[in-house]
Protein backbone atom coordinates (compact mmCIF):
# COMPACT_ATOMS: atom_id res chain seq x y z
CA UNK A 1 0.00 0.00 0.00
CA UNK A 2 0.69 3.19 -0.99
CA UNK A 3 2.03 5.99 1.96
CA UNK A 4 1.41 9.74 1.54
CA UNK A 5 5.92 9.88 1.88
CA UNK A 6 5.53 7.77 -1.11
CA UNK A 7 3.34 10.12 -2.50
CA UNK A 8 5.31 13.14 -1.90
CA UNK A 9 8.38 11.51 -3.00
CA UNK A 10 7.55 11.01 -6.40
CA UNK A 11 5.72 14.28 -6.45
CA UNK A 12 8.98 15.87 -5.20
CA UNK A 13 10.85 13.95 -7.89
CA UNK A 14 8.82 14.48 -10.54
CA UNK A 15 8.73 18.32 -10.09
CA UNK A 16 12.69 18.11 -10.11
CA UNK A 17 12.23 16.46 -13.10
CA UNK A 18 10.30 19.49 -15.04
CA UNK A 19 12.92 21.91 -13.19
CA UNK A 20 16.09 20.40 -14.80
CA UNK A 21 14.35 19.93 -17.78
CA UNK A 22 13.87 23.77 -17.63
CA UNK A 23 17.36 24.41 -17.00
CA UNK A 24 18.20 22.73 -20.22
CA UNK A 25 15.50 24.21 -22.53
CA UNK A 26 16.67 26.13 -25.61
CA UNK A 27 20.20 27.13 -26.69
CA UNK A 28 22.88 29.01 -25.65
CA UNK A 29 23.50 32.89 -27.31
CA UNK A 30 26.59 33.20 -28.26
CA UNK A 31 29.39 34.29 -25.87
CA UNK A 32 30.23 38.14 -26.83
CA UNK A 33 33.93 39.78 -25.46
CA UNK A 34 33.65 42.39 -23.52
CA UNK A 35 36.26 44.79 -22.05
CA UNK A 36 36.80 45.10 -18.32
CA UNK A 37 33.41 43.12 -17.23
CA UNK A 38 30.56 41.23 -18.44
CA UNK A 39 26.90 43.68 -18.59
CA UNK A 40 24.21 42.52 -16.31
CA UNK A 41 22.01 42.17 -19.82
CA UNK A 42 24.17 40.00 -21.47
CA UNK A 43 22.20 37.42 -22.82
CA UNK A 44 24.87 34.59 -22.53
CA UNK A 45 25.12 35.32 -18.94
CA UNK A 46 21.31 35.81 -18.21
CA UNK A 47 20.40 32.38 -19.49
CA UNK A 48 23.16 31.07 -17.31
CA UNK A 49 22.07 32.41 -14.67
CA UNK A 50 18.61 31.01 -15.50
CA UNK A 51 20.29 27.64 -15.23
CA UNK A 52 21.72 27.61 -12.02
CA UNK A 53 18.43 29.15 -10.76
CA UNK A 54 16.50 26.49 -12.12
CA UNK A 55 19.03 23.64 -11.34
CA UNK A 56 19.06 24.77 -7.33
CA UNK A 57 15.24 24.22 -7.71
CA UNK A 58 15.61 20.96 -8.74
CA UNK A 59 18.16 19.74 -6.68
CA UNK A 60 16.24 21.08 -3.17
CA UNK A 61 13.13 19.24 -4.65
CA UNK A 62 15.41 16.27 -5.39
CA UNK A 63 16.81 16.49 -1.71
CA UNK A 64 13.10 16.20 -0.50
CA UNK A 65 12.15 13.30 -2.93
CA UNK A 66 15.39 11.13 -1.04
CA UNK A 67 14.41 12.54 2.40
CA UNK A 68 11.11 11.38 1.96
CA UNK A 69 11.38 8.06 0.84
CA UNK A 70 15.00 8.10 3.50
CA UNK A 71 11.58 9.22 6.42
CA UNK A 72 9.83 6.15 4.91
CA UNK A 73 12.54 3.41 5.60
CA UNK A 74 12.19 4.71 9.03
CA UNK A 75 8.86 4.69 9.73
CA UNK A 76 7.92 1.77 7.67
Amino acid sequence: MSSPLDAASAIFALAAAVFWFLSAKGKLPKMLPYWDEVPPDDPFYLAVKFSARMNRFAAALSGLSALCAGLKLFIS
